[in-house]
């Protein structure tokens, strides 16, 4: 039984993107305020796969240009196939990426300020958190 006065739950998300910096700066912006938990972290798009059907995330935020040829929308395929019912929020450096053409159902600019990053991801998700 839930306790109707208990904070919802964490937002479960899962980075992807080919830099182990960048992955690591994401998870330490996105634990500001307890909204996130960090529940994966991948450089390639079969670690991403794999992780994304161990971890049930509820976003997925994926940079779509890693190496190799499963990239770019291959990629957000191949996360959608494992977890339907999550939602994939893809960062970009350019503004030339549409979430529709992608698969994705947002994307942000990397040139984001932290609360930006935090609220793209509550957003994408469709849930309410603290």
């Amino acid at each position: 039984m839930t306790d109707p006065g208990a904070a919802p739950a964490p937002l479960r998300v899962l980075l992807v993107d080919p830099d182990d910096r960048v992955r690591e700066s994401l998870a330490g912006l996105l634990r500001i305020g307890d909204r996130c938990l960090i529940v994966g972290s991948a450089g390639t798009a079969d670690a991403a796969v794999q992780l994304a059907r161990g971890s049930t995330p509820d976003v997925i935020v994926v940079d779509p240009r890693l190496p190799g040829a499963d990239a770019g929308a291959s990629l957000i395929a191949r996360l959608r196939e494992a977890c339907p019912a999550t939602r994939i929020l893809v960062l970009e450096w350019s503004d030339a990426t549409e979430p529709q053409a992608s698969g994705a159902d947002a994307y942000t600019r990397k040139t984001f300020r932290p609360h930006e990053l935090i609220d793209a991801v509550v957003s994408t998700s469709g849930r309410s958190v603290a």
